[in-house]
C-alpha cells in the first residue's frame, strides 16, 4: 500500500463510524457491519460487544426496589388470590435473603424461581396473568442477573 505523507494516530477507543481506515499497521477496527480493512500485516479483531449489563451496575439497594415493585405488581393485579399470596410471599422471602449483610443469593434465586414458575403457570391460564408476566418478567430477569452469571437463564428455564 502507498505511503502516505501525513500520519494520524489515536490511542484508545473512537465512538462513532469509522470510514476507510486506510494505511499500514492498522490494528483493529470494532464495531458493527465492517466490511474490509485493507493494507499490509493488519490485524482485525472484531468483538461482539454490547452495552454493560445493567444488572452488574445495580446495587442491593436497586435490587429490593425491584423486588418492592414485583411485590406492588403482583398485589395490584387480579390474578387469583392464592397466586398473588404465593408469589408475594416468594418475594418477601428473596427480599429477607437480600437485605442480609451478606447476600444469601442461592436463597434468593430458589424464591425467584418460585415466582417466575408461579406467574407463568397464571400466564399460561389467565389472560390477566399474561400481563403479569410480561411485565415482571423483564424485572425478574435484572434481578437474577444480579445474583449471579447464569441466574437469568436459570430463572427462565433456558
Amino acid at each position: 500500500m502507498a505511503n502516505n505523507s501525513s500520519e494520524f494516530s489515536r490511542g484508545g477507543s473512537v465512538g462513532g463510524n469509522v470510514s476507510n481506515v486506510q494505511g499500514d499497521y492498522n490494528r483493529a477496527v470494532q464495531g458493527d457491519k465492517n466490511q474490509a480493512v485493507l493494507g499490509d500485516s493488519n490485524q482485525v479483531t472484531q468483538q461482539n460487544q454490547v452495552n454493560a449489563d445493567p444488572a452488574t451496575s445495580l446495587t442491593k439497594d436497586d435490587i429490593v426496589k425491584l423486588l418492592i415493585e414485583l411485590q406492588t405488581l403482583i398485589q395490584k393485579s387480579e390474578i387469583p388470590e392464592k397466586t398473588k399470596e404465593e408469589a408475594t410471599e416468594n418475594l418477601s422471602d428473596a427480599q429477607k435473603a437480600i437485605t442480609k449483610e451478606e447476600p444469601k443469593k442461592n436463597i434468593a434465586l430458589a424464591n425467584l424461581v418460585s415466582v417466575a414458575e408461579t406467574l407463568e403457570k397464571t400466564a399460561k391460564t389467565v389472560d390477566v396473568g399474561q400481563k403479569v408476566w410480561a411485565i415482571a418478567k423483564p424485572i425478574l430477569v435484572k434481578i437474577a442477573s444480579w445474583l449471579g452469571a447464569n441466574a437469568g437463564s436459570h430463572l427462565l428455564g433456558l
